[in-house]
């Protein structure tokens, strides 16, 4: 218990000291241009919108390779077909029990 106290102390100790260290490495990490905070902002904003078009486009592109929508609606026929056939046999055995 004393050990975990002792622990924590020392944690909160060298917390702002990694907070400072790292705000000091991301600072000169950071290009100096005299962008304001919403230049930066917008141009970001504006690569992760072109990023998701990019993405969009390229599911569309393999969408339409793969042929999914026809792989679909086949598919989608032979459910059907199935379970047309199957209340079919199943009112046939229905009128032989009635009869």
């Amino acid at each position: 218990m004393q050990l975990q106290r002792q622990i924590r102390k020392v944690v909160w100790l060298l917390l702002p000291i990694w907070v400072i260290s790292g705000s000091i490495a991301l600072a000169e990490s950071e290009p100096t241009d005299n962008r304001t905070v919403v230049e930066r902002i917008e141009g970001t904003a504006k690569k992760v919108g072109n990023k998701i078009e990019q993405g969009f486009s390229k599911a569309a592109k393999k969408i339409e390779e793969k042929h999914i929508g026809e792989k679909i609606e086949q598919k989608l026929k032979k459910a059907a077909t199935k379970t047309a056939e199957g209340f079919k046999k199943a009112g046939e055995k229905i009128d032989q029990k009635l009869r």
